[in-house]
């Protein structure tokens, strides 16, 4: 059951990469010290823009390496 329903799994996980990083963004913004939920909350109250949009191009960056990489999963997948 689990091989032929892989390549369902892996596009599951190309759509929800990106609803993961944004729990991981808010779960900074309640109660970090450090990361770039943190960095923006502090950019934005410092009036820093520098800063809030480094770490939301950051975030866009780590964003599409990771579907990159789940997109190649699943190529390699599919194939077989």
């Amino acid at each position: 059951i689990f091989p032929s329903s892989l390549p369902s799994v892996i596009s599951i996980l190309k759509v929800n990469i990106g609803l993961c990083l944004v729990g991981v963004i808010i779960g900074e913004f309640i109660g970090a010290r450090q990361g770039l939920g943190y960095l923006i909350i502090y950019g934005s109250q410092t009036f820093k823009l520098t800063w809030v949009l480094m770490s939301i191009v950051i975030l866009c960056v780590i964003a599409m390496g990771l579907y990159a990489a789940l997109d190649l999963i699943e190529k390699h997948v599919r194939k077989k």
